[in-house]
C-alpha cells in the first residue's frame, strides 16, 4: 500500500473512531437521563401505591439460603482475619516515638500562636480553641489512643496505600484541628501561620517510619474453613441475582462477609432473601421496572452496534492493507483496538465484521478467538466430556436459533481459535444478536457471555463472516491506481481537457488528486457491464459509518437540507472539489522527518446508478452573503452539486444504486485552503474547520 494512503486511512479511521467514541458517550448519556427520569416516576408511584403483597420465598431460593446457613452453622469456625501479621516491636516503638515529636512540636506551634494572640482584642474564644486543643494534644491517654487507632489502620494497610490512610488518618486526628486554627489565626498573626503542621509531609519521619515497619513485617495468610462455603454462596448467589450482580463484584463481596461473624452472615443472607421476595413483588406490580429495562435494553443495543463499528473500522484497514507491507502494522492496530475494548470492559465481547455476504441465504462462518494455553485446548481437540457438544447446544439457546443449527468445523489447537458455522436461515440472528441489531441484542450478548463462561472459556474476539487476508481475498486493485495532472505530457500522470460523457454527464479530470482503485470486478469488461452507464460521483464523509462504504454502499443519513427528517437518504456530488471540502473531507497535517509539512485528503469515487437520483440540489455551504458571487467549481453550477438518493423503506444501507470503486487522494505541501480550486472555502461555512 502506498505509504501516504497508509498515513490517510490511519487518520481517517482514527476519525471514524473519535466519532463513535462521542456517540457511545452521547448514548451513556442520554441512557442516565431517561433512566432517571424514569426512576423519578416509579419513586412517586411507589410512594402512593398500597403495600405489596406478601407472597413468600420462592421455594429453591429459600432451600438455597437454608442450606448455606446450616452448612456456615456445622462448621463451628469462628470468623478470623484473612492474615496474621507480626510487626517488630522496635519498629512500633520508633513509630510511637516519632508521632509524639510530631504531636509535640505540633502543641508547641499552637501555644506560640496562643500567646501572641492572648494580648489582642476579640482574641477570646481563639485563645480557649487554642488552650483546649494543646490539652488535648499533650494529653497521654489521648495520645496513646490515637496511637492505637493509627496502628490498627497501619496493621491493615500495606505499601501501596499506607501513606495515603496515614494522610486521612493525620487529618482527621490532628492536622484538621491544626488547619482549623490557622484559618481562625489568619485575622491575629496571619503572617505567621505554618500550614505545613496540619499535614504529613511525604518526608515525614512519621510516614518513613511506618515504612519501615511494613517492611519488616511477616506476614502470614489464614484462611478460615468457612470460606470456602461462603465463596460459593456468593458465586451462586450472583448467578440467580441479576440485579446484585450489576451491583457489587464478587471478589469484594466474598471479601466484606468473610470479614463478619458468622452471625452476621446468616443474617445477610436472610436478608438477601426478604429483598428478592419484596423484588419479585414489585416486579409483578411495578409497571415502571419494564420501562427501565426497555430503556437500558434500547441504549445498550445501540452501545454494541457502536463499538461493532469501532473493530469493523479496525478490520477494514487490515483487509484493505492486504498484499502490502502495511498488514502486519493494521493488523497490530486491530489486536490492539480487541485489546482496548476488552481493558474498558471485561465482560464486553469484541465483535470483528469481515465478509458477510447473505446471512439469510448461505451458512454464515464464524470464529471465536480464546484466550487459553494447549492444556485448555486440549479439551476441545479431544472433546474432552462432550465439551463440544455442550458448548453448541448453549451457543443455540443463546441466540435463539434450534438445536444443531449451529455446528463446530474444526478447533485450531495452536491458535486456539474454535471454528463454527450457522445454517441458513439463522445467520441473521446472529449477527442481529452481536451487532446490535436484534432488539434484544443485550440479553442476547449476555446469554454468548455465559455460555463461554460456562465451559471457562476466555473470549479475545468473535468474528463474523470470512476474513480473508490473503492475496486473492485483497480489497484494492492496484491496476486501477492512476495519478491525474493539470496538463498534457505530464509523467506518469493522466489527463482531459474536455469532459467525458459518462452515462450522459461529463466527468472531468480530478487533477491534482491520485486514485486507488478498490477491487469490485475481476476485469474492466465485468465492470463495464454492471455499471459502464452509471454517472461518476463523489463522496467525502465523516461520519461513523465509513467501514460500510466498501462493503455494503454509503450508510443513508436521516438529516439533512432538502428532505423532512425520518427520510432516509445519502448524498454524492459530481464535483471533487465541493466534496474535498473540510465540512466532508477533513484534511490531515503531518510534518516529516525533514521539518517538510504535508497536507492529505481522502475522498471516496463512485459511480451511481441514474435512475436512483431522486434530486438534484444546490450547495449548502457557501455563506448567505456570497452565495450570488462565490463559484464553487468551474466545470459546475452551484445549483446541481447535491445529488440526493432516498432510502427504500426502511433500509438502512443502500447496496443496490452506488458502488464505490476508488480512493481519491490530495497531498500537498501547502494548506489546501490556498490552492486554486479552495479559494471558495473562506467564503464557505467550516471552510477553516481544519486550522482551528
Amino acid at each position: 500500500m502506498d505509504t501516504d494512503l497508509a498515513f490517510c486511512l490511519n487518520h481517517f479511521i482514527d476519525d471514524q473512531v473519535q466519532l463513535i467514541d462521542d456517540c457511545i458517550e452521547k448514548i451513556k448519556q442520554e441512557e442516565e437521563e431517561e433512566c432517571h427520569g424514569i426512576e423519578e416516576q416509579q419513586a412517586d408511584y411507589i410512594k402512593k401505591r398500597p403495600p405489596p403483597k406478601d407472597k413468600g420465598s420462592h421455594d429453591k431460593e429459600k432451600a438455597f439460603v437454608d442450606k448455606f446457613c446450616d452448612d456456615l452453622r456445622q462448621s463451628g469456625a469462628e470468623p478470623s482475619k484473612t492474615r496474621t501479621v507480626i510487626d517488630d516491636p522496635a519498629c512500633i516503638d520508633s513509630l510511637r516515638a516519632e508521632l509524639s515529636v510530631k504531636v509535640g512540636a505540633c502543641a508547641n506551634y499552637l501555644l506560640r500562636l496562643r500567646n501572641l494572640a492572648q494580648p489582642l482584642p476579640n482574641s477570646t474564644k481563639f485563645v480557649q480553641i487554642c488552650n483546649d486543643t494543646i490539652d488535648y494534644f499533650r494529653r497521654q491517654q489521648d495520645f496513646e489512643n490515637n496511637f492505637k487507632d493509627l496502628y490498627a489502620l497501619i496493621e491493615k494497610s500495606d505499601s501501596d496505600d499506607v501513606i495515603r490512610n496515614i494522610h486521612r488518618w493525620w487529618k482527621d486526628t490532628y492536622g484538621s484541628k491544626i488547619a482549623d486554627i490557622n484559618q481562625r489565626n489568619q485575622k491575629f498573626n496571619g503572617t505567621i501561620t505554618e500550614n505545613n503542621f496540619a499535614i504529613l509531609s511525604p518526608t515525614s519521619r512519621v510516614i518513613t517510619h511506618a515504612k519501615k515497619l511494613i517492611a519488616a513485617r511477616q506476614v502470614i495468610p489464614v484462611e478460615p474453613t468457612y470460606f470456602d462455603i461462603v465463596r460459593k454462596f456468593v458465586r451462586k448467589l450472583l448467578s440467580i441475582d441479576e440485579d446484585k450482580r450489576n451491583e457489587v463484584d464478587a471478589d469484594e463481596l466474598i471479601d466484606r462477609l468473610n470479614g463478619r461473624e458468622i452471625d452476621e452472615i446468616i443474617e445477610y443472607a436472610q436478608r438477601w432473601l426478604a429483598q428478592r421476595d419484596e423484588i419479585r413483588n414489585q416486579k409483578e406490580e411495578d409497571p415502571y421496572e419494564e420501562k427501565l429495562e426497555n430503556a437500558r435494553a434500547r441504549h445498550g443495543r445501540k452501545r454494541i452496534a457502536q463499538e461493532a463499528k469501532k473493530l469493523a473500522l479496525a478490520a477494514l484497514l487490515c483487509r484493505l492493507a492486504v498484499g502490502s507491507g502495511n498488514d502486519q502494522q493494521f493488523n497490530k492496530q486491530l489486536k490492539k483496538t480487541v485489546s482496548k475494548q476488552r481493558d474498558s470492559n471485561e465482560e464486553s465481547l469484541p465483535i470483528i465484521s469481515g465478509d458477510i455476504r447473505d446471512p439469510e441465504g448461505d451458512e454464515l462462518g464464524f470464529m471465536i478467538q480464546l484466550d487459553a494455553d494447549d492444556a485448555y485446548m486440549n479439551q476441545w481437540d479431544t472433546n474432552k466430556g462432550g465439551i463440544r457438544e455442550r458448548f453448541v447446544d448453549n451457543l443455540c439457546e443463546a441466540f435463539g436459533v434450534p438445536k444443531n443449527k449451529i455446528r463446530i468445523i474444526r478447533v485450531d489447537r495452536e491458535k486456539a481459535i474454535i471454528h463454527l458455522c450457522v445454517l441458513p436461515p439463522y445467520g441473521k440472528k446472529v449477527v442481529d444478536s452481536l451487532n446490535g441489531g436484534a432488539a434484544d441484542a443485550v440479553a442476547r450478548m449476555y446469554a454468548v457471555r455465559k455460555c463461554c463462561l460456562d465451559v471457562d472459556a476466555h473470549v479475545e474476539s468473535i468474528t463474523l463472516g470470512e476474513f480473508g487476508l490473503k492475496i486473492e481475498n485483497r480489497l484494492m486493485d492496484p491496476r486501477w491506481n492512476k495519478k491525474y495532472g493539470w496538463a498534457p505530457g505530464e509523467p506518469q500522470a493522466h489527463f482531459w481537457a474536455t469532459p467525458i460523457n459518462q452515462g450522459g454527464k461529463p466527468y472531468f479530470c480530478p487533477s491534482g488528486w491520485k486514485r486507488f482503485g478498490v477491487k469490485v470486478a475481476e476485469d474492466e469488461k465485468e465492470f463495464d457491464s454492471k455499471w459502464g452507464s452509471w454517472y461518476m460521483a463523489y463522496h467525502g464523509t465523516r461520519g461513523e459509518n465509513a467501514s460500510k462504504i466498501l462493503t455494503s454502499g454509503l450508510k443513508v443519513s436521516t438529516t439533512g437540507c432538502f428532505f423532512g427528517d425520518g427520510q432516509s437518504r445519502v448524498y454524492v456530488s459530481p464535483s471533487i472539489e465541493y466534496c474535498a471540502h473540510p465540512r466532508y473531507a477533513f484534511p490531515w497535517k503531518e510534518t516529516t522527518k525533514n521539518g517538510q509539512s504535508l497536507w492529505y485528503q481522502l475522498v471516496f469515487q463512485c459511480r451511481v446508478n441514474p435512475a436512483s437520483i431522486k434530486f438534484v440540489g444546490p450547495e449548502t455551504l457557501i455563506q448567505d452573503e456570497y452565495k450570488q458571487t462565490v463559484i464553487v467549481d468551474q466545470n459546475f453550477k452551484n445549483s446541481e452539486l447535491e445529488w440526493i438518493i432516498l432510502g427504500k423503506n426502511g433500509q438502512e444501507f443502500i447496496k443496490d444504486d452506488i458502488i464505490c470503486y476508488g480512493l481519491m487522494m490530495r497531498v500537498t505541501d501547502i494548506d489546501p485552503a490556498t490552492l486554486t480550486p479552495s479559494k471558495w472555502w473562506k467564503k464557505s461555512f467550516y471552510g477553516d474547520a481544519h486550522q482551528q
